[in-house]
């Protein structure tokens, strides 16, 4: 009877074992485009950073509640929803949480390489690429763009931040969600549209910049923009 029961025991702890093994986990990757050091937990998990990148692997719950603190305070607290082998890329604006992509953790059989800036394609199969000449891609580091910014937000008049833009960008990139926080801070739509039009030739990410729409004012600027878009 007692060898029945420990071959009993054997085998369940056997089988939860196998399948522990098995479960299958998520990936969740955090941006916060404003400067600052922010402590960020998912559940239970504690990553404290200042450069603004967030990573978090073996995500096994499917529900995982995401809390973004900065010193004392707490500036947002909501339940995500995460797939098993796939990476949820998300990016803090202001205090609203957008989904930037979301994205086959294996390719290929093999993990795809980190990606935060664009970084999929024909090569994202977890295999280094060949190094490729490109000079649009020119993204500023967090730590770069934390002094732009400090600097940025001291400009009182659209010229000023136009004239700041055009020097940085002469040599830089933006990526999307860079470049909708720098025009948040315009005074007129006017030049607001106009300098979204000249970012829009560098940024790394073009496939979010339509997310730039929501910093128009004006239906009419916010129609113009989008149709700069539309054309080919």
């Amino acid at each position: 009877m007692k060898t029945t029961i420990f071959l009993g025991l054997a085998m369940l702890f056997a089988t939860l074992s196998f399948a522990q093994n098995n479960r299958r986990s998520a990936e969740v990757f955090l941006e916060i485009v404003n400067p600052g050091k922010y402590n960020v937990y998912l559940d239970e998990e504690l990553v404290s950073s200042a450069n603004g990148r967030f990573r978090f692997y073996d995500v096994y719950n499917s529900t995982p509640v995401l809390s973004i603190i900065q010193g004392n305070t707490e500036i947002l607290k909501q339940q995500v929803k995460v797939i098993p082998e796939q990476r949820l890329v998300l990016s803090l604006e202001g205090k609203e949480l957008i989904t930037l992509k979301q994205m086959n953790i294996f390719r290929n059989r093999q993990y795809a390489l980190d990606d935060f800036d664009g970084y999929t394609g024909d090569y994202n199969t977890g295999i280094v690429p060949p190094v490729l000449p490109d000079p649009n891609y020119r993204l500023l580091s967090p730590e770069a763009f934390q002094e732009f910014y400090t600097s940025y937000k001291k400009s009182v008049f659209d010229s000023e931040r136009v004239k700041l833009i055009n020097a940085v960008s002469k040599n830089a990139s933006f990526s999307s969600s860079q470049s909708k926080l720098i025009l948040k801070t315009f005074t007129f739509d006017g030049e607001r549209l106009k300098i979204a039009k000249s970012l829009y030739q560098t940024v790394v990410d073009p496939q979010n910049y339509f997310t730039i729409a929501d910093t128009f004012e004006f239906p009419y600027y916010k129609d113009e923009f989008l149709k700069f878009l539309e054309k080919p």
